[in-house]
C-alpha cells in the first residue's frame, strides 16, 4: 500500500504535455488577475511593497515562459510540471509574506497546486509539495509584513477581508473547474478507447476461434477430397464412351481440384510475396482465375488507364477480397462489377451488384459481428472476416445500398510506395 501511495508512475492522465500547457495557460490567467489586483490596491491607496510584489509576479512569469519554451523544445513534461507547481507555491508564499501573511485570504490559493500535483504526479513529489505548502503557510504566521490599512476602521478591515475571501474562492473555482473539466474529457476519451479496444479484442477472439476450426476442418477434409479425386479418375478411365458422364466427371474433377488447392493454401498459411508486381495486372489475373471457377457469373472488370504501379500486396488481402466477390456474386443475380482506382490514400475497389439490398441492421453491424445470412447454409462470417482482415491491413470496408438497386461495397487499402 505504501509503495502504491508514494509511486510516481501511476496518474490519471497519460498526456502530460497537454496538462502542462493547460496549467501554463491557467498560470497566465492568475498572473493577469494578480496584476489587476495590485492595480486595484494601488488605486485604493494601500501602501504595499510594490517592487517586491512585482518582482515575485515577474519571476513567476519568466518561469512560466521558460516552461512553455522548454515544452515546445521537446523536454520531458513531468519535470517541467513539477518545476512549475513548485514555482507557484514559492511565488505565492513571497506575495503573501509581503501582504499580511496568513491573515491574507489569498492564502487558500495553496490548494490548487497541491491538487494538480496529486492528480498529475502522485507519490513523493505530491506529498513533498503538500508538506512544503503547509510549512510555508505556517511560517507566514510568524514572518510577514503587516497588511496596510487606512486608519483603524475595523468594519473596513472586515469587509476587505470578506472581499479577499470571495476573490480567493472565485480564482480557486476557475482553476479547479477548468482543470477538472479537462481531466473529465481526458478520462472519457480514454474510456472510449478502452471500449473500442475491448470490442476489437472480442472480434479477434472470435476470428481466432474460426481460424482454429478452419484448421481442423482442413485436416479433416483432406482425406475425403483425395479419396473422391481418385474415384473420379477411376470412373473417367472406366467409362470412356459415355460423353455426358465424362463431362460431369471432368467438372467434378475440376471442383475437387479447386477444393484441394484451397486446403493447401490454408495449410501453408499466409506467405508474403517476395517481390512487387503490377497492381492492376495482378488484380485482373486473380479475377481471371476466379472467373474460371465461377463461369456462370458475369464479371465486369474496370481498371484505370495509364501507369500500373508495382505493389507488394499482403497475401491476407486475397481471401478477404474474394469473400466480398463471392458475396456480391451470390446476392447480385449472377452479375457484378469490380472497379479499381488509385486515390491519394491508396487503392480503392468498388464492388457493385445490381440486385438485393441490406437492412439497416445489416448495414450498421456489417463486419462487426456474424450476420444472419440469406444464402443456403450460409453462416454470415465472410463479411466479418473480410472486415477484420482489411482493418488489420490498415484498410476500410463500407457498405451501402444503391438507389437504383443493389449493394455497393467500397474497399480502401493503403499502398505505401514501393522502394526501389
Amino acid at each position: 500500500m505504501l509503495a502504491q501511495l508514494f509511486s510516481s508512475t501511476s496518474r490519471l492522465v497519460a498526456d502530460l504535455p497537454d496538462a502542462v500547457r493547460l496549467i501554463s495557460g491557467l498560470r497566465w490567467l492568475m498572473l493577469a488577475a494578480g496584476c489587476l489586483l495590485l492595480l486595484l490596491c494601488r488605486l485604493a491607496g494601500l501602501a504595499l511593497p510594490w517592487p517586491l510584489l512585482l518582482q515575485a509576479l515577474a519571476t513567476l512569469a519568466l518561469c512560466n515562459g521558460y516552461l512553455r519554451h522548454a515544452l515546445h523544445r521537446g523536454d520531458a513534461a513531468l519535470p517541467l510540471l513539477r518545476l512549475g507547481l513548485l514555482a507557484d507555491v514559492l511565488a505565492l508564499t513571497e506575495c503573501l509574506a509581503f501582504s499580511g501573511g496568513a491573515a491574507n485570504p489569498l492564502a487558500s490559493l495553496y490548494l490548487p497546486p497541491v491538487l494538480f500535483a496529486a492528480l498529475l504526479s502522485p507519490g513523493l513529489f505530491a506529498w513533498g509539495l503538500s508538506l512544503l505548502s503547509m510549512l510555508a503557510y505556517a511560517g507566514l504566521f510568524g514572518w510577514h509584513l503587516p497588511w496596510p490599512l487606512q486608519g483603524s476602521d475595523a468594519a473596513y478591515a472586515f469587509s476587505l477581508h470578506l472581499l479577499g475571501m470571495w476573490l480567493t474562492f472565485a480564482l480557486s473555482a476557475v482553476l479547479i473547474t477548468s482543470f477538472v473539466s479537462w481531466l473529465a474529457r481526458q478520462l472519457a476519451a480514454r474510456e472510449a478507447a478502452l471500449a473500442a479496444a475491448r470490442e476489437t479484442q472480442l472480434r479477434d477472439e472470435q476470428l481466432l476461434a474460426v481460424g482454429m476450426q478452419a484448421a481442423g476442418a482442413a485436416h479433416s477434409l483432406s482425406t475425403p477430397i483425395n479419396t473422391l479425386t481418385l474415384l473420379v479418375e477411376d470412373m473417367l478411365l472406366q467409362h470412356p464412351a459415355d460423353a455426358a458422364l465424362q463431362e460431369d466427371l471432368q467438372l467434378m474433377q475440376a471442383q475437387l481440384g479447386s477444393c484441394a488447392q484451397a486446403l493447401t493454401r490454408l495449410k501453408q498459411g499466409i506467405q508474403q510475396s517476395s517481390s512487387a508486381a503490377p497492381l492492376f495486372a495482378t488484380l485482373a489475373q486473380q479475377l481471371s482465375g476466379w472467373r474460371s471457377l465461377r463461369p456462370e457469373i458475369q464479371l465486369e472488370w474496370q481498371a484505370p488507364a495509364g501507369i500500373d504501379p508495382p505493389v507488394r500486396l499482403d497475401a491476407a488481402f486475397w481471401p478477404a477480397f474474394f469473400n466480398l466477390i463471392n458475396n456480391a456474386a451470390e446476392a447480385g443475380g449472377g452479375a457484378l462489377t469490380v472497379c479499381a482506382s488509385l486515390q491519394r490514400d491508396g487503392l480503392q475497389l468498388d464492388i457493385i451488384n445490381r440486385q438485393g439490398c441490406l437492412s439497416a441492421q445489416q448495414l450498421q453491424r456489417a463486419g462487426l459481428a456474424p450476420l444472419v445470412s440469406d444464402k443456403p447454409a450460409g453462416m454470415g462470417l465472410g463479411m466479418m472476416l473480410s472486415h477484420a482482415t482489411l482493418a488489420r491491413l490498415g484498410g476500410t470496408l463500407t457498405l451501402d445500398n444503391r438507389p437504383e438497386g443493389g449493394v455497393h461495397a467500397c474497399v480502401r487499402l493503403p499502398l505505401p510506395p514501393e522502394k526501389q
